[in-house]
């Protein structure tokens, strides 16, 4: 009989990039990947944020750099991960997670100021993090992609019909983008999150908040945190998830089928 054998949940010696790294999700999975071992970019326009981030990172025992970088700017994207690489010998992992949602609102009222920038920064944001690392991951013959989505993109949440059409995309670009570097040794798989205990969902003055919106639709029946999120994802880029490409994971507490 042939012996199975099992991989290490060990990133010791990769070089991972995180963007929006300044909280949320974002943070919870750069403190993920440096617990595992990996150095992490934790790359954010919000220096103050994601200094923070590195320093939560340093203080359990991890590596962290921060960056400065516009995920919705093509030549900081490009700075970002070419510098990266080059100053670190390789980029291993990047995770695409900068985003924005917005309040709840109808499409015949949304501002279309606001759509616009909902596309920079959630699609765009992600075809840029694919545009400018896939090509290095690609000559290095190996990489691992995350794109963090949404339950959104998969299940109508009322009120949010212009988010969930940026993470629609980021989906049908994470599936052209794993057929076309899979080939090459490059991985890239997206992570659906349900609603999820942050900032985005629970942001700070708002009357209503999370737990009144969406817990009524979740079969768990309570929000996510960041930290069972970021289990996930490190997962996703660990060297224990060798063939899953193309994959859309939704960690969501049922949401998407309730």
């Amino acid at each position: 009989m042939r012996t199975l054998r099992f991989m290490e949940h060990d990133l010791s010696g990769t070089v991972a990039v995180v963007t929006g790294a300044g909280g949320g999700i974002g943070r919870a999975i750069a403190l993920r990947l440096a617990a595992d071992g990996a150095l992490v970019i934790a790359a954010d326009r919000r220096a103050e944020a994601a200094e923070q981030t590195c320093a939560a990172v340093v203080a359990m025992g991890g590596a962290a750099e921060f960056q400065a970088v516009d995920v919705t700017r093509s030549a900081a994207m490009e700075d970002l991960l070419r510098t990266t690489a080059e100053r670190h010998g390789s980029l291993d992992i990047l995770v695409n997670n900068a985003g924005i949602a917005g309040a709840p609102t109808p499409i015949a009222q949304f501002d279309e100021t606001f759509f616009d920038r909902l596309v920079a920064v959630n699609l765009k944001g992600v075809f840029l993090g694919l545009r400018h690392g896939l090509p290095i991951m690609i000559s290095q013959g190996r990489g691992r992609v995350l794109n963090i989505a949404s339950v959104s993109a998969v299940r109508n949440v009322p009120g949010m019909g212009p988010y969930a059409a940026t993470k629609a995309g980021v989906v049908a670009l994470t599936r052209a983008a794993a057929t076309e570097a899979g080939p090459h040794g490059v991985r890239v798989n997206a992570l659906l999150p349900g609603a999820t205990d942050t900032p985005m969902v629970n942001p700070p003055g708002r009357e209503s908040n999370g737990e009144e919106t969406f817990v009524s639709g979740i079969p768990l029946g309570r929000l996510a945190t960041a930290a069972e999120q970021a289990e996930v994802a490190g997962f996703l880029v660990s060297p224990r998830c060798t063939y899953m490409n193309g994959a859309s994971v939704l960690v969501d507490g049922g949401m998407a089928f309730a």
